[in-house]
C-alpha cells in the first residue's frame, strides 16, 4: 500500500521541474555592535576578516546549480548601476592578521579564563532557547591554557624526589594530569615551554580579563532555515581557526525577529535583505548611525547591528540631493566602502531564488531581477514547445 502510493506520487511530481534563478536580495552575517566584544571595531573587522565568504557562498548556491559569487556591496546587487565590489575597504580573508587586531584589541590565546557563577565554561555551545546545552564547539578545554607557567626548573628535584618546593613526584604528575590548583587554582593544560603545536590543531580560545572570547549566534529553528545553519555552522569553523568561540541558540521562527534581530539580543545573527532600485533613500535607516532619542532611548530605525558613522550619514544625505546620477552612484560606492570598513555587516551571498512549475507551464518561474509578463504565461498544448523565464540571476 505504501509502495502503490510513493510511486503515485512519483508519478505526479514527473510533471513537474524546479525552477531557479537568484532572487533581488542577499543574506548578511550581522554583528551586533551595541556592546560587548564587538562593540570594538577591531574585533568585528577580525570576524568578518576570518570569513572566507566564497565558500560560504558555495555551501549554499552550488549544490543547487546556481552562481556562487558571494556579494560586494552593502547597496545593491550584481547587475544593478549601483553595483561594486567595496569589500576591500575591509580587506580579503586572512587568519594571520584577524589575529593579530585580536591581540591588539587585548584579545590573547591562552589567557586565564574564570568560569561563571552558575559553573558553565567559558567556552563554545549550541544551545536551544531554553538554554539546554546541544553541542560544545571545538578547541575548548575544561579550564585553563597557561603556556611556560609550569616550566620553571622542571627539572629541580631534592634528592630524596621531591622538587625544590617540597612536592611530591606524584604530586607533580597529578598535576600534570589536569588536577593542579596554582597559580589560582583553576584546572587546565600545561604545556612545556618550546612545545610545538601539532599540524591541524585548533587555536587556543582567546580571553581578556578573565573572561573568554565567544559570541552568541543565534537562528531561527523553522524547517526552512536550513541553509541558514549550514552557513552558521561554516562561520563557526572559520571563527573557530582564529580562536574566537561561538554559543549557537536556536529560536523559534516567529520570535528571531522582534525578540532577537530588533531588541539586540545577539552578537551574531543571519538575515536577509532586499534589493533596492533607490538605495540612496530605502538603505539609508539600515545603515545610518543610531542616536539618542527624547527617551534616553537609543533610536537605531533599522539598523539592526547598531553600528554607524557620521561619514556615512553625509554620504546618503548628499547622494539624495543630488540630481546627478553618475555623483549619486559614486557617493553611494563610497558610503558602501566606509560601511564594509565599520564591519557592522557581511554580505555573504545572492539568496537562491526556486519554484516548482509544470513543464508545460510557459513563461513562468523564477524571474530574479527580470519583470514577469503576465498575458504571456499559460500552458502549452500538448506536443508545443514554449519559452520560460530566464535563470540569469542580474539580467
Amino acid at each position: 500500500m505504501a509502495r502503490e502510493k510513493f510511486e503515485r506520487r512519483q508519478k505526479a511530481l514527473s510533471g513537474f521541474e524546479v525552477r531557479k534563478s537568484l532572487e533581488p536580495a542577499y543574506t548578511q552575517l550581522a554583528l551586533n555592535g551595541a556592546d560587548g566584544p564587538l562593540a570594538d571595531e577591531r574585533v568585528r573587522r577580525a570576524v568578518a576578516r576570518a570569513l572566507d565568504r566564497g565558500k560560504l557562498a558555495e555551501a549554499v548556491l552550488k549544490p543547487l546549480g546556481l552562481p556562487a559569487e558571494p556579494v560586494g556591496s552593502h547597496l545593491a546587487l550584481s547587475g544593478q548601476a549601483a553595483y561594486a565590489d567595496g569589500s576591500g575597504a575591509l580587506g580579503d580573508q586572512n587568519a594571520k592578521e584577524a589575529r593579530a587586531l585580536l591581540a591588539d584589541a587585548g584579545w590573547v590565546p591562552g589567557g586565564p579564563v574564570k568560569e561563571s557563577e552558575d559553573g558553565e565554561e567559558a567556552a563554545g555551545a549550541e544551545k536551544s532557547e531554553d538554554g539546554e546545552d546541544e553541542k560544545k564547539s571545538e578547541g575548548g578545554d575544561e579550564g585553563t591554557y597557561i603556556v611556560g607557567e609550569d616550566d620553571k626548573n622542571p627539572d629541580d628535584k631534592n634528592p630524596d624526589g621531591k622538587s625544590s618546593d617540597g612536592e611530591e613526584r606524584g604530586e607533580k604528575d597529578e598535576r600534570s594530569s589536569g588536577k593542579n590548583t596554582a597559580q589560582g587554582g583553576a584546572p587546565g593544560a600545561y604545556a612545556p615551554k618550546g612545545t610545538a603545536a601539532p599540524a591541524g590543531s585548533a587555536v587556543a580560545p582567546l580571553a581578556k580579563d578573565g573572561k573568554a572570547l565567544t559570541l552568541g549566534f543565534v537562528l531561527p529553528s523553522g524547517p526552512g532555515s536550513d541553509a541558514l545553519r549550514t552557513v552558521a555552522d561554516r562561520v563557526s569553523d572559520m571563527l573557530e581557526e582564529i580562536g574566537i568561540g561561538t554559543e549557537i541558540t536556536k529560536v523559534p521562527d516567529e520570535s528571531y525577529f522582534k525578540d532577537h534581530i530588533a531588541s539586540g539580543e545577539y552578537d551574531l545573527a543571519l538575515y536577509s535583505w532586499p534589493a533596492s532600485a533607490f538605495p540612496a533613500t530605502d538603505a539609508r535607516p539600515i545603515y545610518a548611525k543610531p542616536v539618542p532619542a527624547a527617551d534616553g532611548s537609543l533610536n537605531v530605525a533599522q539598523n539592526y547591528t547598531r553600528v554607524g558613522t557620521d561619514q556615512v550619514d553625509q554620504l546618503f544625505d548628499q547622494a539624495v540631493a543630488t540630481l546627478d546620477q553618475k555623483k549619486a552612484r559614486d557617493l553611494l560606492r563610497k558610503a558602501d566602502s566606509r560601511i564594509w570598513a565599520a564591519a557592522g555587516s557581511v554580505p555573504l551571498y545572492q539568496r537562491p531564488q526556486l519554484l516548482a512549475a509544470r513543464k508545460n507551464l510557459a513563461n513562468a518561474g523564477a524571474f530574479g531581477f527580470e519583470t514577469p509578463v503576465h498575458e504571456d504565461m499559460g500552458f502549452l498544448k500538448k506536443g508545443a514547445r514554449g519559452s520560460r523565464p530566464s535563470a540569469s540571476p542580474s539580467s
